[in-house]
C-alpha cells in the first residue's frame, strides 16, 4: 500500500481547515470583540470633515460568523460615515467574518453648524450577530469657525470674536490698512496656509484670554502626542517691507514653519513692539528680523528646527525674554540666537537684557562677525549656554549653568520653561531693569517681594 506523500497530507488539512473556518455558525452564545468601544475624535471643524479613525471587529472563536447587520443608529443627525472592510454606507448586510480574524472599520465624521461656537455629537455602531445585539459609541466635538479662503483684508477692521478663523491658502492685509485683532480670538491655519501683513497690526490679548495663531489639526499623533506639539502645519506671520507700528500683546503662535518673520525696513521707524509674545514649534526659524527696529519684553521664543531667534542688522531691545532650543522633532541646524550685519548698511544693534539663552547645542550664541565690524552689543545680567566671551559686551553673565526649566520631556514633545526653585537664573536679574517689565509672561509680579528678580520671561514663585 502506498503512503501519501507528506506534502499532500498537509494540503488536506488545509483544505478541511479552511472549510471549518467557512462554517458560519448560528450560535447566539457566539459574539464579536472590538479593539475600541467609543471611538472618540478631538474637535473638528462644523462642515470641515474629520481625520479617519479606525477600529478593529474581531471574531475570537473558531467559528466563521455571518454579521446581519452594521448599521449607524442616527446617521441622518450625527454627521458619522463608516466604511466597514471597503463596503461604506449607514447600513450593511450580512458580512462574513471567518473564525479567528477580523475586520478593519473606518469612521469620519462632519458636524453640521451650530449657533453655539462648540457643540458635542455622538452616535453608535449597531452590531446584530446571531441575535446578539453590540454597539461601538462615537463621540465628537465640534467646533464653528468662520471660513477664510485666500482672503484679503483691505480696509481698516476691528476681526469680530464671536468664533475662531479657519486659514485655507492665506490671510492678507493690504498695504496702509490696519488689523486689529481682539482678545481671546484664535486662527486655525490648514496646510501651508499664511498671514502677510503689508499694512498694520494690532493684536492684543490679554494674559486670561490670549490671541492664537497655529495649525487646525487637532487630533493626535499617538495617543501621547497631540499635533498641537508638532510643527511645520502652517506657514507662518510676514511683516512686509512698509509695515511699521505693529503691536503684539499677549500672543501664542505655535506649529508653523516660520513664526514671525519682520523683512528689511527703514530702522528709524518701529517695526513692531512685542509683549507677552510665545512663539513655539517651528519647523525653521522661530523669529527672523532683517535690519528692523524691534522690542519685546517677556517673551517665550522655544524649540525651532532652525535658529529661534535670528537679527541681521538692525536695532533691537529683548527684555526678560526666554530663547531656548530643545527641538527633537527632526535635526536642528542652527544655535538659538544668531546676530549678524551680513554687511547690512546698519550693524546689528542688539541690547539683551535678563534674558535666558539656552538650549541642547554646546554654544546657542552665534555671533557673525565676519565683516571685521564689531557688534553693538549689550548683555546685561543674562544667562547663556556658550563658551565664555571675555569681553565688555557681557555684564554679570551667567555662562552655561542649566536654567533647570520646570519640565523637558522629549518623549512626548511636551516643555514648561517656567523655572524651579534651584534654578541659576533665580534672583540673579538686573532688579533696576524691571521696572519696565514689572508683570512676568503669566502675570506674576516681579516686584511685590521685593527680593531679587529672576532671569527670564517668567519669575519663579513659592507653590
Amino acid at each position: 500500500m502506498k503512503k501519501l506523500h507528506p506534502i499532500f497530507l498537509l494540503l488536506l488539512l488545509l483544505v478541511f481547515a479552511c472549510e471549518d473556518r467557512e462554517h458560519f455558525s448560528s450560535e447566539t452564545h457566539l459574539k464579536l470583540s472590538f479593539s475600541d468601544n467609543i471611538v472618540c475624535f478631538d474637535t473638528v471643524f462644523t462642515t470641515i470633515g474629520s481625520a479617519t479613525k479606525d477600529f478593529r471587529i474581531y471574531n475570537t472563536n473558531n467559528e466563521s460568523l455571518i454579521i446581519n447587520l452594521i448599521e449607524l443608529v442616527n446617521a441622518e443627525m450625527s454627521g458619522f460615515r463608516i466604511n466597514i472592510d471597503g463596503e461604506k454606507g449607514t447600513k450593511l448586510q450580512n458580512l462574513p467574518i471567518l473564525g479567528k480574524d477580523s475586520l478593519y472599520g473606518f469612521i469620519e465624521v462632519t458636524v453640521d453648524p451650530d449657533s453655539s461656537t462648540s457643540l458635542q455629537v455622538s452616535d453608535s455602531i449597531r452590531f446584530e450577530t446571531n441575535g446578539n445585539v453590540q454597539y461601538v459609541r462615537l463621540e465628537a466635538i465640534g467646533k464653528d469657525v468662520h471660513i477664510l479662503r485666500a482672503h484679503r483684508i483691505n480696509e481698516d477692521i476691528v476681526l469680530p470674536n464671536d468664533k475662531p478663523y479657519l486659514i485655507y491658502d492665506s490671510l492678507i492685509v493690504d498695504k496702509d490698512v490696519n488689523l486689529s485683532i481682539k482678545e481671546n480670538t484664535t486662527f486655525y491655519f490648514h496646510n501651508k496656509a499664511f498671514f502677510k501683513i503689508y499694512g498694520t497690526l494690532s493684536a492684543q490679548g490679554t494674559i486670561k484670554h490670549p490671541i492664537s495663531f497655529r495649525g487646525d489639526r487637532l487630533d493626535k499623533l499617538s495617543e501621547n502626542i497631540p499635533y498641537d506639539h508638532l510643527s511645520g502645519q502652517w506657514g507662518g506671520i510676514y511683516f512686509d517691507v512698509d509695515s511699521y507700528n505693529n503691536a503684539l500683546q499677549n500672543i501664542f503662535i505655535r506649529n508653523s514653519e516660520i513664526g514671525i518673520a519682520f523683512a528689511t525696513s527703514d530702522i528709524n521707524q518701529k517695526k513692531a513692539t512685542l509683549e507677552n509674545v510665545i512663539v513655539r514649534n517651528t519647523s525653521k526659524h522661530g523669529v527672523t528680523a532683517l535690519n528692523c527696529n524691534v522690542d519685546a519684553r517677556n517673551c517665550l521664543f522655544a524649540n525651532s528646527g532652525g535658529a529661534t531667534l535670528a537679527l541681521n542688522g538692525g536695532k533691537y531691545n529683548f527684555l526678560h525674554c526666554t530663547v531656548a532650543n530643545y527641538y527633537r522633532i527632526g535635526a536642528r541646524k542652527s544655535p538659538a540666537l544668531i546676530l549678524t550685519d551680513n554687511e547690512q548698511e546698519n550693524p546689528v544693534s542688539v541690547r539683551f537684557t535678563n534674558t535666558i539663552i539656552y538650549g541642547t547645542y554646546s554654544n546657542e550664541l552665534l555671533l557673525d562677525e565676519s565683516t571685521d565690524r564689531l557688534l553693538d552689543l549689550k548683555f546685561t545680567n543674562c544667562l547663556i549656554k556658550n563658551a565664555e566671551l571675555r569681553d565688555d559686551r557681557f555684564v554679570n553673565t551667567i555662562w552655561s549653568k542649566d536654567p533647570e526649566f520646570a519640565n523637558i520631556d522629549h518623549t512626548t514633545y511636551s516643555y514648561d520653561f517656567h523655572l524651579t526653585e534651584s534654578s541659576s537664573a533665580v534672583n540673579a536679574a538686573d532688579g533696576s531693569s524691571s521696572i519696565l517689565a514689572p508683570y512676568d509672561l503669566d502675570g506674576v509680579s516681579r516686584l511685590a517681594t521685593g527680593e531679587g528678580v529672576d532671569i527670564g520671561c517668567y519669575e519663579w514663585i513659592q507653590e
